[in-house]
């Protein structure tokens, strides 16, 4: 009677396997094919998120420079939304009533939230709570900044990395291409 090899691991067995095979040519697909495929190489932005210093509050653009105290007096120049950045600067004495994700206007450094000002009816506004300097601004790049590589090669693409790569600005990404099997 001949005595059986011993059976190999399952480590074994499937190192051996994969030993000969070599990962597929990348091709390149749209985002929208991407779901499920394996990214071919690193995947980096091409852009930065966010593209500039944005509010994370609404309120008011204000130089923290010019702040002298609970009291101080800013007059309101112009106003900013989500989309819709102020066009100008903001000089001495000066605020831009701000929304929830829009750019800071030029000149600006810190939000005075709307619940911690007072306002005339008109222009002038009264600050009653000094906040510190850079409070409630989100700095360009706060996500990711232009080349950074936030996907690695050889990961098999789920919904959440199809809207990172969005979100880097590609619109298109190299995998794998799929294997054809026949048995």
């Amino acid at each position: 009677m001949s005595k059986r090899p011993p059976l190999l691991s399952v480590a074994d067995a499937l190192e051996r396997i994969l030993a000969g095979v070599m990962p597929l040519p990348a091709e390149t697909v749209p985002l929208s094919g991407a779901h499920g495929r394996v990214l071919a190489s690193p995947l980096k932005a091409l852009r930065t998120q966010p593209p500039f210093a944005a509010s994370a509050m609404d309120g008011y653009a204000i130089r923290h420079a010019d702040l002298n105290g609970n009291g101080t007096v800013l007059v309101q120049i112009g106003e900013a939304a989500a989309g819709h950045a102020y066009k100008g600067s903001v000089g001495a004495g000066e605020s831009v009533r701000i929304f929830t994700g829009a750019p800071l206007p030029e000149g600006t450094d810190t939000i005075l939230i709307q619940e911690d000002a007072e306002t005339d009816g008109g222009s002038a506004i009264t600050v009653t709570e000094v906040p510190d300097k850079g409070r409630y601004v989100r700095p360009a790049g706060l996500d990711f900044t232009e080349g950074d590589a936030l996907l690695e090669a050889n990961r098999v693409l789920s919904a959440a990395d199809i809207s990172l790569a969005a979100a880097m600005d590609h619109t298109a990404l190299q995998v794998r291409r799929k294997p054809i099997v026949a048995l």
